[in-house]
């Protein structure tokens, strides 16, 4: 009987040792990504470069904003979406009271 608990005494030993250990590995490399991330720069060269996203108006597609075709306030992915003016135009003046929505 007195084997088994001392069995059981050594192997809860290690297994605190372990567990100790491995906290302080988790410890130091949080403090290492700490260090890190203050020594970098607070908008990295890749954050300046970044261009805003818009949506196509017809497609839905994102794509960056100097891609983009705008018009009337809204932005489209290629020429074929924009909309046809003629279409555009007389589905406003025909007196429905839609404010521009496609049907």
């Amino acid at each position: 009987m007195a084997r088994i608990l001392i069995l059981l005494a050594v192997v809860l030993g290690v297994f605190w040792w372990l567990r100790a250990r491995a906290e302080a590995r988790l410890a130091e490399h949080r403090a290492r990504h700490a260090r890190e991330a203050s020594q970098r720069p607070a908008a990295g060269p890749a954050d300046a470069d970044a261009e805003r996203m818009v949506q196509c108006a017809q497609c839905g597609v994102h794509l960056p904003q100097g891609e983009a075709i705008a018009w009337r306030g809204l932005h489209y992915c290629r020429r074929s979406h924009l909309p046809d003016e003629s279409q555009a135009e007389g589905g406003n003046g025909n007196g429905s009271g839609s404010s521009g929505a496609r049907p």
